[in-house]
This record gives structure tokens, C-alpha cells and sequence, in this order.
């Protein structure tokens, strides 16, 4: 009788919640009201504001923003899940936190620093609409890509493109503190005009004698002598690198990049076990030969077939879908999904799953025969 009264009432909650305020909780239309005056404010989410946007390159834009007091603060070289609204749907993307601990600490403030990708969806829209005074939802910070806090001896550095982000956060950090520890940064772009914080860097390196920087313009010619030469990385960056006697080294950039660059760190005669990376990109699918292969999207009684390569993410948002997802790069996990049946391969690690039913990370998952899963 007592669990035939109880359910009773919990229809009457959900019929007077959905009927009187269109939301499953009472609580869910407040704040929707609420927000109606103070967007900032909020119960459940993180909220930040934004303050100012700095023109870095011709295509790369830092957002400086305020978080609301839910934030909990970060560790120089993590990354947070920004959700903005672009035309009227949410969508979820990771970017790494490009500002020094201590200005949160003194001001409230951090930034996001963020390439734009010329295919791409989101980083386009921000380039374009993402403007002071706007409001996105902020995560937690997350991620492992920082300093030990036992590291007392030198440190180096390999960055590629907008992969400066996260050591640009380590090296502010160490600065701010009297560069602490020796510090050594071989960063690469296309040409002289790429750099990101080019100019901040240089000045940072001539005002303390524990920073050195080595800017490499791959793909143009110096006018200049140059102590390094101005190419793709390779041995002669390697050998001018290690002179410091790095104990721990951090890279950051697209996957050949990083690629390229452990091997020659191994080459050398570096313990890879010391390397420390963060993935900016996945590495290029590998097309496998076979027949075509059939996706059933379960919930969303979809289907889709393919014989291209592609991740479930990649073949869920081709066919119309909106599944949540983050960093598209296998680090955050926002795009977790149960998988029913069929098997599907890792595209960074290529390891192929069983066929049984498990959690998947659909960003990194492409399909190696027909497959279920619940989106």
C-alpha cells in the first residue's frame, strides 16, 4: 500500500512539473527564470563570462573569461570542456587553459587560447560570434599534462602550432614564481608570423636566465643566420634540446609531430618514459579493407551504413544525430557510449574491442563491423 501511495504521488510531481512549468523539476524552471536576470547564476553548472579577446595570429584568438564561484581552479597545463551555444544547439568542445594558476589565484580570471580549424565547426563560429559579454558553461579543469610536484631539476619543452596552449600555462606559471627551475622550449610553426605569444616568450627569456627559446619556422627562410635550422624538427633540434639535461620532457602538438619527435628522443638516447604528451588531433585513420559496414544508432532508431573510414562520432553526426561530445580526441570522455554488439577498433592505440557489450568512447572508435550502439 505504502509503495502504491508513493508512486501515486511521484506521477502527481511529474504531471504538475511537466504540465504547469515544461521541465522534469520544479527547481529546472526557476533557475531558467533566474538566469533570465542573472545568467551567471546557477545551481548545477559552471558558468564563466566573457571579458576581453585577444588577436594572437591571423588565426588564433585568446578568450579571457571570468568564472562563477562553482569554478574550483586549475593546474597549469590542464584543459576544461567549454559548452557554448552555436545556432541555437549546444555543443561541447576541450580546450586547454593557455593562462598561468597565479592570475586565477590574483584576479578570478583564465584564458583559452584557440586556433582556428579551416574544416572545422566550432573554432570557425568562435572565431566569428564569440564575443565580450557572452556566457559559456565551463567543466572542472581536468587532465595530467603538468608539472611534477617534486621536479627540481631542468625541464624541456617541445610544442608544434596552437600546442604552445598548455606549456605556455606552465612556462607563466614558472615565471611568475622567478623561473624556479631551468627551463628549454624548441616551438615550431609554419612561419615567423605563426607564433602564438611569439612576442611574450621572447621578452620572458630575456628577463630570466633560466628560460631559453628556439622559435624554428619550418616552412620559411630565414633572412638571418640562425642557430638552428629552420625545418621540420630533427636531429640537430634534438642534440641542441638536450644540452640542459632535461629530466622530463613535455610535448605537445599533432600526432606525426609527436611522433616524430619521441623517435628522435629515443634516437638520442632519451628515456621515453620521461616524455610527458598531450594529443592535439588523432592520428589518420587506417582504411582497412572490407565490405561495408552497418551502424544502428538503437535509441535514435537510425541507420546508417559505410565502407569509408570514419569514428562513430564522425558517422553519428553524418546522419543527422547530436551525441554529446568534447575533445574529439579520446581525453575527456564526454562522448562515452554502450556499445551493444560488434566490434570497433581504437584508432590511437588500434586495439579492436570484443564484440560483446561495453563503454566506448566514440571519438576514437571506428567501426570494424556492424555495430549497435545506444545513441
Amino acid at each position: 500500500m505504502h509503495s502504491s501511495n508513493t508512486t501515486l504521488i511521484n506521477k502527481a510531481k511529474t504531471w504538475v512539473n511537466s504540465s504547469l512549468f515544461n521541465f522534469d523539476r520544479a527547481g529546472d524552471y526557476f533557475e531558467y527564470l533566474v538566469e533570465g536576470i542573472d545568467p551567471m547564476w546557477s545551481t548545477t553548472q559552471c558558468k564563466a563570462r566573457i571579458l576581453e579577446v585577444i588577436d594572437e595570429t591571423a588565426d588564433t584568438k585568446t578568450w579571457v573569461m571570468s568564472p562563477n564561484k562553482r569554478w574550483k581552479g586549475f593546474v597549469a597545463g590542464q584543459h576544461v570542456q567549454i559548452t557554448m551555444s552555436v545556432n541555437g544547439a549546444l555543443h561541447t568542445r576541450t580546450f586547454t587553459i593557455s593562462s598561468s594558476p597565479r592570475q586565477w589565484q590574483q584576479d578570478g580570471r583564465i584564458s583559452i587560447t584557440v586556433k582556428k580549424v579551416g574544416d572545422g565547426r566550432i573554432t570557425p563560429w568562435m572565431h566569428e560570434n564569440l564575443k565580450q559579454g557572452d556566457i559559456v558553461v565551463l567543466s572542472q579543469a581536468q587532465g595530467e599534462f603538468v608539472l611534477e610536484p617534486s621536479l627540481r631539476e631542468s625541464v624541456a619543452y617541445i610544442a608544434a602550432g596552437s600546442g604552445i596552449t598548455p606549456i605556455m600555462s606552465q612556462l607563466r606559471w614558472l615565471n611568475g614564481r622567478g623561473m624556479p627551475i631551468k627551463a628549454d622550449l624548441l616551438y615550431f610553426s609554419n612561419t615567423q608570423k605563426d607564433f602564438i605569444f611569439g612576442g611574450e616568450l621572447g621578452a620572458m627569456a630575456k628577463s630570466e636566465s633560466n628560460l631559453t627559446t628556439h622559435f624554428i619556422a619550418s616552412y620559411e627562410k630565414s633572412k638571418t643566420k640562425q642557430a638552428l635550422p629552420q625545418s621540420p624538427i630533427c636531429k640537430d633540434h634534438i642534440e641542441a634540446l638536450l644540452k640542459s639535461k632535461p629530466a622530463v620532457i613535455y610535448i605537445c602538438g599533432p600526432h606525426p609531430f609527436r611522433e616524430i619527435a619521441k623517435s628522435l628522443l629515443a634516437e638520442a638516447g632519451f628515456d621515453l618514459g620521461n616524455v610527458r604528451e598531450e594529443a592535439f588531433g588523432l592520428p589518420p585513420i587506417k582504411v582497412i579493407a572490407g565490405d561495408p559496414v552497418t551502424i544502428n544508432f538503437s535509441k535514435s532508431a537510425v541507420e546508417t551504413s559505410t565502407d569509408k573510414p570514419g569514428t562513430l562520432l564522425d558517422m553519428a553526426e553524418a546522419a543527422g544525430l547530436t551525441p554529446t561530445a568534447g575533445c574529439r580526441m579520446g581525453i575527456c570522455y564526454t562522448c562515452k557510449c554502450k556499445k551493444k554488439s560488434g566490434q570497433v577498433r581504437n584508432v590511437i592505440t588500434g586495439e579492436v574491442s570484443s564484440a560483446d557489450e561495453e563503454v566506448i568512447q566514440i571519438c576514437i572508435s571506428a567501426p570494424v563491423s556492424n555495430v549497435e550502439i545506444e545513441i
